[in-house]
């Protein structure tokens, strides 16, 4: 199994969350309001406008389903900021 973590605006996430419906994944789950600092500098939570938010989407899935999600995804963070990370995982249920 792999992790998919994908931080982006929180203006683009709808069609993040559209394009992994579209590539099967089973599920994700979203955290908005995403506080930290990268290369562009600090991002905070209380900004008064989504444009300036952060979103995470987790998906845990299978090889094949996150590697069709990441693909299709390469497309958005052409035009919009954030990061996508991949790990592998052991579920524990």
């Amino acid at each position: 199994m792999k992790k998919l973590e994908i931080i982006i605006e929180s203006v683009e996430r709808k069609r993040v969350c559209r394009i992994l419906d579209e590539v099967g994944v089973k599920g994700y789950s979203i955290i908005d309001d995403i506080q930290g600092r990268g290369k562009t500098g600090p991002k905070y939570a209380q900004d008064l406008s989504n444009i300036l938010k952060s979103s995470m989407i987790i998906v845990v899935d299978e090889e094949s389903i996150i590697n069709k999600a990441i693909e299709r995804l390469k497309e958005v963070f052409k035009y919009y900021s954030g990061k996508m990370f991949l790990s592998d995982i052991n579920v524990i249920e």
